[in-house]
């Protein structure tokens, strides 16, 4: 990177930490509304998680009796080495347990009942590890549509002015215009940290109660870090409950939290005021070095260390010595206690909450918002959309040079063929591939957003269907400068029946694009696409003949695209009885109308316009197993009633200390 911009960059950087240390006071007087709602106070009671062996089928245990509390007003920082359990912890208390997981109890509760739904849908945020945005939407635009869809209650003037107050709060005042962007995207896009603070944002719109947070320092260097935590301290203080997991932050960062849990083999070992841990663990008779980060310290005696048996049973000794301690001196109940005198304190003074401005957009108002984010994020892919027109044009040129000027002999009839088959594959290749190379990686982005509750999957779909019809402009060009430039047939009538073809097979094989992108992870749709392009080409006609196909597999071409188009085409320019080719006897066999051409090719019976209409259903068909397709997609994620309490058991495969009863989840 130049000097130039580093300084730049720095001075940007030192300007949104200075508004980051402000952000808590600007907020307060702007507004008032999550103070007087007082976040949400979450207890959770002996939190247990097992998952099931993929061999064995033997369960593993990932949470082992989890105690604690996480309040408004505070970060809760979750830590410890890598495997402890803290991400599922997390997950556990967000209601985002993976729906491959296994069985999670205990008890949970939200303002002392049971969590509900609906509340931990709207009012509940969860910002994953991964920034998963579209990156050529500017900063504002990103935060302004999920204003929108979340808070439809508001006013132009109300979402501008929570916009405002998100990118004040969030330091991002200098970048608000600029392009979200990606790592190794053009344009460049803003800076790590500045991505990951409006990946948090996105969340923010909805003005939740509380946050969890997945490893947000994650991937972002000191400095980038400490804006970061600077960001959610300030939104703590505005009264959100903050939680968030951490693996081993500088004592700065450290310094910022305000609550720590430690965990370490599902076990807890340590819940309290983070200031006051090094003292703790000093009265268990482990010091933390002078001048020793303690976030270094708490690794370094909450590690397994597995280099030879003895280390390792000497450190999972004191592992079990710490958990014992913790448990005997009531940490985590102690933890719940004081949780819930703050949170009685505050109801006590606490107005009713009001939920009126947390209403979603109808689903036509998603519609036209979700139409209006695809149509500008394609519009703006410049690299993109320029590639796409430069190949198409290519291949335009290709067809002119190889194929212009047909004539009305046999050479001719040989021509038209390769020149229609060559139209055919190219169309199919052009509609799908792109098609699951953009949309395998906008599905993440989409499924972490449904998740979120942002809007639903039928509007999301119809208007992605809609953002991709402007493209079928450029393919009226391609075939118009095709069908002249070779000499196909020169009607008008013939001329519209080709560019009919060619639009519904464009649209098929883009919905056969989405089927694959929707269906598969991005590597097998991307790896599967020209093979199955490949396979309907065999049984289409191209390549083998329509009567030497064998019996058994005759039924592809009723779900070939292919197989419509490329008769459709073929049947377009050799049907009618006005059609005649000359014929030389030293040729050999002479097609001499086009109807010989048509019967040798095993086209004959063809009804162009049935092959049409064949085409579009069979889209529609696509577009149904597409759409069901992103439906399963989006259940990587359980409901969030599936971690709600159900009904009470005994954990009888642990020894708990405490004795309470369980409640069981089935995840």
């Amino acid at each position: 990177m130049p000097d130039g911009r580093r300084s730049a960059d720095a001075v940007r950087d030192a300007y949104a930490l200075e508004q980051a240390h402000r952000a808590p006071s600007a907020r307060a007087r702007a507004s008032t509304r999550a103070s007087e709602r007082g976040g949400a106070t979450f207890t959770f009671r002996d939190v247990r998680y097992d998952v099931r062996g993929s061999k064995d089928g033997t369960s593993r245990a990932i949470l082992r009796g989890v105690w604690g509390a996480a309040s408004p007003g505070e970060v809760l920082a979750l830590m410890g080495p890598t495997g402890s359990g803290k991400t599922s912890l997390l997950n556990v208390l967000a209601g985002r347990v993976p729906a491959s997981g296994g069985v999670a109890r205990g008890t949970i509760l939200v303002d002392e009942k049971p969590r509900e739904e609906t509340f931990m849908r709207e009012k509940v945020a969860y910002v994953m590890q991964e920034e998963l945005l579209f990156p050529h939407l500017t900063v504002e635009e990103t935060l302004t549509l999920h204003c929108r869809l979340r808070r439809a209650a508001l006013t132009e003037a109300q979402v501008e002015a929570s916009v405002s107050e998100i990118i004040g709060e969030l330091g991002l005042t200098k970048v608000r215009q600029s392009p979200v962007g990606a790592p190794g995207s053009i344009p460049r896009g803003v800076s790590g940290g500045e991505r990951k603070r409006v990946n948090i944002g996105v969340e923010l719109v909805g003005d939740p109660e509380a946050i969890f947070l997945d490893e947000p320092t994650s991937g972002l260097d000191s400095f980038q870090a400490q804006r970061c935590i600077f960001a959610l301290r300030a939104l703590a203080q505005t009264g959100r409950t903050v939680v968030c997991t951490i693996h081993q932050p500088r004592s700065s960062i450290y310094a910022m939290f305000t609550q720590l849990l430690l965990i370490s083999e599902g076990r807890l070992l340590y819940i309290g005021d983070a200031q006051q841990a090094v003292e703790y663990f000093s009265q268990l008779k482990f010091e933390c070095p002078h001048l020793t980060n303690p976030a270094d310290f708490f690794m370094d005696i909450t590690s397994v260390d597995v280099r030879n048996p003895e280390r390792e049973k000497s450190s999972r000794a004191r592992i079990e010595f710490f958990a014992a301690e913790a448990a005997e001196r009531r940490l985590g109940e102690k933890a719940i206690e004081r949780s819930l005198e703050k949170h009685r304190a505050r109801t006590m003074a606490a107005s009713t909450r009001d939920d009126e401005d947390t209403t979603h957009a109808s689903w036509i108002k998603q519609f036209i918002l979700l139409t209006q984010r695809g149509s500008k994020n394609q519009r703006r892919n410049v690299i993109g959309v320029g590639v796409t027109l430069v190949i198409e044009l290519v291949y335009a040129a290709i067809a002119a040079v190889l194929f212009r000027g047909v004539g009305y002999d046999q050479k001719g009839i040989q021509d038209r063929i390769g020149c229609l088959f060559f139209v055919t594959l190219n169309v199919a290749y052009t509609a799908a591939l792109p098609v699951i190379n953009v949309f395998s990686v906008e599905k993440a982005i989409v499924v972490r957003e449904r998740s979120s509750g942002a809007y639903q999957w039928a509007p999301y779909y119809v208007s992605k269907y809609v953002a991709e019809l402007p493209k079928l402009i450029s393919r009226l060009a391609y075939t118009s400068l095709i069908y002249w430039v070779v000499g196909l047939r020169r009607s008008a009538y013939n001329f519209w029946v080709f560019v009919a073809v060619v639009i519904t097979e464009v649209m098929s094989m883009t919905a056969a694009g989405l089927l694959m992108a929707s269906a598969m992870p991005v590597g097998a749709a991307l790896a599967l696409g020209p093979a199955f392009i490949t396979i309907f080409s065999l049984f289409g006609g191209i390549y083998l003949n329509m009567n030497s196909i064998p019996d058994g597999a005759k039924w592809i071409r009723f779900i070939n695209p292919i197989y419509y188009a490329y008769g459709a085409l073929v049947a377009n320019e050799f049907g009618g009885d006005d059609l005649s080719f000359s014929c030389d006897a030293s040729d050999g066999r002479c097609l001499t109308t086009g109807k010989d051409v048509l019967e040798l090719y095993a086209f004959a019976d063809v009804k162009i316009g049935i092959f049409i209409m064949a085409q579009f259903l069979l889209q529609i068909g696509l577009h149904l197993l597409a759409y069901l397709g992103l439906l399963r997609a989006s259940q990587q994620f359980l409901p969030l009633s599936a971690v709600t309490p159900k009904e009470d058991v005994t954990a009888e495969e642990e020894d708990s200390s405490e004795g309470n009863e369980n409640r069981k989840e089935t995840v």
